[in-house]
């Protein structure tokens, strides 16, 4: 159905006149005649009856023309909703984030989204980036957050960086090792040790920083998607934990962190990751540029 058609009939019947409804759509009034005529020819049907008066609406031309300002008034919401769209105004975003970048980068980018895109609906799918992946790879995610160690080098994926994290191992404040000005193999063996999950290339680093020889060696305890978990379970046992720098939870829960430099340099490395090809609505890229000014 031509919108522009039906847009000149409204007026017609609004204005009760060609001359006036050609002189209001801006035509000639021949133009707009021709129009009219066209679209009762489309529909096989007599919208109008014309008099020296004006027009007046047959009955098929009443029902019509309430069919006809449904249809506009549609029209003219698509065109807006795609305008918005296009200036990542309004539309929806699934995002996906692993462990790290959920209890990072979430919170900042999410009220900074509420109070700068709030038409924009955010669905999140929160996890390891291996159990994101295949959403992401059924497109029933637009992106992902997460570091792209943890997965297979692939020509399906494009990514950019958003930021690195940086971390270090947290106990308890009345926690033992509290009191030592270094930790050692043999207290970590003791107390164990929680992290989120991840795989042996993040973790080998971590391991060898703390002295030692292999990831199995490694006194992993808790393994847990949930860092906030992480940081409320350290809070009131003696494990001591892997978690990320400046995390809100840690700070409220009392944690501190100890004494190990080789954490600020083997941490997460945090990309927005998405299909190659496929191409990332405005709100999405929005949120990717939003997320590298969070601060991390």
């Amino acid at each position: 159905m031509d919108i522009k058609r039906l847009t000149h009939f409204i007026a017609l019947a609004e204005e009760g006149r060609f001359a006036a409804a050609a002189d209001r759509v801006h035509l000639s009034q021949a133009a707009f005649s021709r129009s009219i005529q066209a679209l009762e020819e489309r529909l096989g049907v007599r919208l109008v009856d014309r008099n020296p008066e004006g027009i007046s609406l047959t009955a098929t031309g009443t029902a019509v023309l309430e069919r006809a300002r449904e249809l506009v008034f549609d029209s003219d919401c698509l065109a807006r909703d795609v305008k918005l769209m296009k200036s990542g105004d309004v539309g929806e975003l699934a995002i996906g984030a692993a462990p790290i970048p959920t209890a990072t980068l979430l919170p900042g980018l999410l009220v900074r989204m509420q109070h700068e895109r709030p038409q924009v609906a955010i669905k999140l799918r929160l996890g390891n980036l291996l159990q994101l992946m295949p959403l992401l790879e059924a497109q029933q995610l637009d992106f992902c957050f997460g570091d792209p160690r943890l997965i297979a080098p692939s020509e399906r994926i494009a990514m950019t960086r958003v930021g690195k994290i940086h971390g270090g191992l947290f106990c308890r404040k009345d926690h033992p090792m509290a009191r030592r000005r270094k930790l050692d193999a043999p207290a970590l063996r003791q107390y164990g040790v929680g992290l989120f999950t991840t795989g042996p290339e993040l973790l080998a680093p971590i391991a060898r920083g703390l002295g030692f020889a292999s990831v199995a060696a490694f006194p992993v305890k808790l393994l847990c998607d949930d860092v906030a978990l992480l940081a409320h379970t350290a809070a009131r046992s003696d494990l001591i934990v892997v978690l990320p720098d400046g995390m809100r939870e840690a700070a409220a829960s009392g944690l501190r962190r100890l004494d190990w430099e080789g954490a600020r340099a083997h941490f997460a490395d945090v990309h927005a990751i998405w299909l190659a090809g496929r191409t990332l609505s405005a709100a999405g890229k929005y949120a990717i540029e939003a997320a590298k000014g969070v601060g991390l």
